[in-house]
């Protein structure tokens, strides 16, 4: 398969649409021991009172005033109350805008994410009605669950440009009641490498002063979460490269508190600890898939460091029945692709962990937790030639929509045990499935990465530029999700 640079992609993208020119691009790092998500440990006490702060809909109680952080033992420690919200809601990602393939596949049309919330009329849309095998009806319905969703998510990537986002579509997602999410995602896999360098940091910083100009223009509560999955190997790794790290990260907090008085900011975290049902050793757990406490505790001094200026702390999910091989990925352009078992990846204890996960972050930093994105790909992978690649023939697209309603069963199910454990929201990573996510990237789900939505489309990988607008709703997810 013929590679393209990540950027010339980026490029192209921009170069075709307003806010419909928003690119969905997330990469994955090559670190987690199964697969990607997040996890926050810092320390924190604050003896105020909490006071209702809304996002948008009174759904998350956190403190807006200035916090104490004056616990230093155990036993003081343990008298703090931790913030629980008064509800847990949940939302979509991840894009302004998500590009469909055009009947004459010349370009690309792109459908709005407020036009997927708002517009009654979707179906009769005479712009939408030149997607490739639209479906009219699978859109009016899809709006009928979408609509009662909480959080629209989006993502800021290093190289971004404005014209990526219909600032005036986001006001009248505020205005009509929705909390909009940027995921801040600069640095992202490069941070691989270690710390960023004083050009780049310099970099960073001009600009976080842009992302806080734009979101300023904004009037409502927005959230805004740090670097999702900074926590690296190569940044955890020992207690003065996480001082250096939190240091970076503390200038562009500066700049976005010094500017906006209505962001809400976050800092969110891969979990990168063992899932395994058979392993038991310290994870803190009965059994590891239950949660990693000691990989957990990794990154705490970032979070120490930045916990006065942090609104709430989260962390990410991510997971796929196939990907790189964790132990042995490969380069760049020669992937070493690994199935998973299900006990390997403990799938069956999803739900329990991010109850135990948000628990262990609550009652650290006594703050509430949410979770940016969230995706568990439902493609699976047979080796039929056992040559250790992945062939096309080889991929069943739906092999684990199973698991991943499974999933988003008992998500639904212990809604009240996430929300006492600190949870006040989570949201899906990707609505449709792309067929081109992250293509030239580094794609730690290979071939998964074209299935990470909850939406299907009669795309083919790879070949196709975008989705088509044959939707096909993966299992019950959505309505496990967005139903009552």
């Amino acid at each position: 398969m013929k590679k393209i640079s990540f950027l010339v992609l980026i490029a192209m993208i921009l170069s075709l649409n307003g806010c419909g020119s928003s690119p969905t691009i997330v990469s994955e790092s090559n670190e987690t021991v199964t697969q990607e998500v997040e996890l926050s440990t810092e320390e924190e006490s604050t003896n105020e009172t909490l006071e209702e702060d809304t996002l948008a809909t009174d759904v998350l109680i956190i403190n807006s005033e200035e916090e104490s952080t004056t616990s230093t033992t155990d036993e003081e420690n343990s008298t703090i109350e931790n913030p629980k919200p008064e509800s847990i809601n949940v939302g979509f990602g991840g894009a302004c805008a998500f590009p469909f393939t055009s009947k004459d596949e010349e370009e690309l049309i792109w459908v709005s994410a407020k036009d997927l919330v708002l517009d009654e009329a979707i179906a009769s849309n005479d712009y939408y009605a030149e997607i490739k095998v639209y479906d009219p009806d699978a859109f009016s319905t899809l709006q009928s669950y979408l609509k009662k969703s909480k959080y629209v998510v989006f993502w800021i990537t290093k190289g971004w440009e404005e014209s990526w986002f219909n600032l005036d579509e986001i006001q009248t997602l505020i205005d009509s009641g929705y909390t909009p999410v940027f995921n801040y995602w600069y640095f992202g896999d490069t941070l691989l490498n270690g710390l960023p360098d004083d050009d780049a940091k310099e970099a960073y910083n001009s600009d976080a002063k842009r992302v806080s100009d734009m979101l300023a223009s904004l009037s409502g509560e927005v959230l805004l979460v740090l670097e999702p999955e900074f926590n690296k190997e190569s940044i955890v790794k020992d207690e003065e490269t996480q001082h250096l790290f939190a240091n970076i990260l503390q200038g562009v907090v500066d700049i976005f508190k010094t500017n906006n008085s209505n962001l809400l900011l976050g800092l969110s975290m891969m979990d990168t600890g063992k899932r395994n049902v058979n392993e038991v050793e310290n994870c803190g757990y009965e059994q590891c898939a239950l949660g990693d406490k000691e990989a957990w505790e990794k990154p705490e001094i970032v979070y120490e460091d930045l916990l006065e200026s942090l609104d709430f702390v989260a962390f990410n999910q991510m997971l796929a029945s196939f990907s790189r091989d964790y132990e042995n990925p490969g380069d760049w352009d020669n992937p070493n692709p690994r199935n998973y078992s299900d006990e390997e990846l403990g799938i069956d204890y999803f739900a329990d962990r991010m109850v135990n996960f948000s628990t262990f972050l609550n009652e650290k930093y006594h703050k509430l937790v949410f979770m940016p994105y969230m995706a568990i790909a439902t493609a699976t992978w047979s080796d039929e030639d056992e040559d250790g690649e992945i062939d096309e023939n080889e991929v069943s697209k739906s092999g684990w929509v199973d698991r991943a309603e499974s999933v988003y069963r008992t998500m639904r199910d212990k809604r009240e045990s996430l929300k006492d454990a600190g949870l006040f929201g989570y949201a899906t990573m990707a609505l449709f499935d792309d067929p081109r996510h992250d293509y030239g990237g580094y794609q730690y789900f290979m071939n998964n990465e074209y299935h990470l939505g909850i939406v299907e489309t009669g795309a083919q990988d790879e070949v196709d530029s975008a989705a088509y607008g044959d939707l096909t709703f993966k299992g019950e997810i959505l309505s496990l999700l967005f139903g009552e």
